[in-house]
């Protein structure tokens, strides 16, 4: 079989004509859209806090790992010194075999405890947009959507500086009460458990989502529908299929209207991807990978070198 052969195969209709990969659900429909509706009902993260059962250890960051660290070393170097004064050791030979000044090595010998380091803040861009970013992130804001809305406040600043402050506030809200657990569920954490088959969440996802239901009942009806749109493909229902397409065709302002009137367009096809086991997955599967093929060869090779790595293995 040559390669004009092997594409006039892959050119072949199969049933079912068009199988839609009901599965994804999300790739079918219009991403814009739906984006676009969830965006009316539910903010952009979701936050409510219960007691913890004990009381949590706040890890700490990077920064501040190094941070004490180094104040570590620095009593251990104070504590070495002190030690090797009382030993008999002068001022000016600490001085000499330590690299220090002979005033510094003299205020470490009058420490008792570790020294606390306390840092003037500089002045920068974002000092002047803390409250308003306090203000903002208490509204469930995210740093992406902060961050606009400072720049038509007159921000001219980094994201990095605006991402770092929103990180402080929300570290330094836990420390403040270390006896209360704060949950923080993005939009885009919402909309995934939401397509997501029931019996694939954990325990927990099961609980912040149910938990999202209760405090924006708005978003329920559009869980039932999704969900109930899933068991009709798992259980490969048709007729219980043909009773939510009604349900979405009923009204233009149901959520899935759209994707309903793209399904009902081209009904034959879905009725034979429910009905018949012939699926063109492999179809697809050998398309895509003659276009990789070309794609690697793309400038370099001839359609005499491309056939012979379409049809290797065979």
């Amino acid at each position: 079989m040559g390669l004009q052969d092997f594409v006039r195969v892959l050119r072949m209709p199969t049933l079912p004509s068009f199988m839609y990969m009901i599965d994804g659900i999300l790739p079918g429909m219009r991403r814009r859209d739906w984006l676009f509706f969830f965006l009316s009902i539910v903010p952009s993260v979701m936050t409510w806090s219960e007691p913890s059962p004990s009381v949590r250890e706040i890890e700490m960051t990077k920064a501040e790992k190094r941070k004490k660290q180094r104040q570590e070393q620095k009593w251990a170097l104070i504590q070495e010194i002190q030690t090797a004064h009382s030993s008999g050791k002068s001022i000016s030979r600490l001085a000499r075999e330590y690299e220090l000044d002979w005033k510094t090595v003299k205020k470490y010998l009058q420490m008792t405890t570790p020294p606390l380091v306390h840092r003037r803040k500089r002045k920068t861009p974002i000092s002047l947009f803390l409250d308003r970013v306090i203000e903002l992130e208490s509204q469930g804001q995210t740093v992406s959507s902060i961050d606009s809305l400072l720049r038509k406040e007159g921000y001219a600043g980094t994201f990095s500086a605006v991402r770092t402050a929103v990180e402080t506030i929300r570290r330094n809200r836990k420390r403040n009460d270390p006896s209360t657990l704060e949950h923080r569920i993005t939009r885009k954490q919402l909309a995934y458990w939401i397509w997501s088959p029931y019996h694939r969440l954990s325990e927990k996802e099961k609980m912040d989502l149910e938990q999202c239901l209760k405090t924006y009942p708005a978003a329920r009806p559009v869980y039932e529908v999704v969900q109930e749109y899933r068991e009709a493909v798992d259980q490969r229902d048709y007729d219980r299929f043909l009773v939510w397409l009604r349900g979405q065709l009923s009204d233009s302002k149901q959520p899935f209207y759209s994707y309903a009137k793209r399904l009902r367009s081209d009904l034959q096809a879905v009725k034979h991807a429910f009905l018949l086991p012939y699926s063109n997955g492999v179809l697809e599967g050998q398309i895509n990978r003659l276009k990789t093929i070309k794609r690697m060869m793309y400038g370099r090779a001839g359609l005499d070198l491309l056939e012979k790595r379409v049809l290797y293995r065979l």
